[in-house]
């Protein structure tokens, strides 16, 4: 489900062969995401290209794992945000917890 590629000291993460964030899928999500983040210091980014859908159980594992890097002292924050996730993230205020790569957030809204 993920893929990880490490690029200059970055953890890249993206998802592989699936558009739905939800309940089928979540928990193994948070699981493997916990593992990476769970190093002080270490830098994480989650694309969501491709996702354009996310249910509560996919949003409950994505703040689980931004509490879990705060605690542990990684960073971890999301990119490639697709107008609709970002229209869901906006609505829930979602996005003021999350960390969302600037310069791809900036390119969503320069596009409306």
């Amino acid at each position: 489900m993920l893929k990880l590629k490490i690029e200059n000291g970055i953890y890249k993460i993206s998802f592989h062969k699936t558009n739905r964030l939800n309940s089928l899928n979540a928990d193994p999500l948070r699981e493997e995401l916990f593992k990476i983040v769970s190093k002080p210091g270490r830098e994480v980014m989650l694309s969501m290209k491709g996702i354009s859908f996310i249910d509560s159980s996919g949003f409950e594992a994505i703040i689980a794992v931004v509490n879990r890097s705060s605690e542990i002292g990684s960073r971890f924050r999301i990119c490639n945000v697709s107008g609709d996730v970002y229209e869901l993230l906006k609505l829930m205020k979602l996005k003021i917890t999350l960390e969302i790569d600037p310069v791809k957030a900036r390119e969503y809204i320069h596009a409306v």
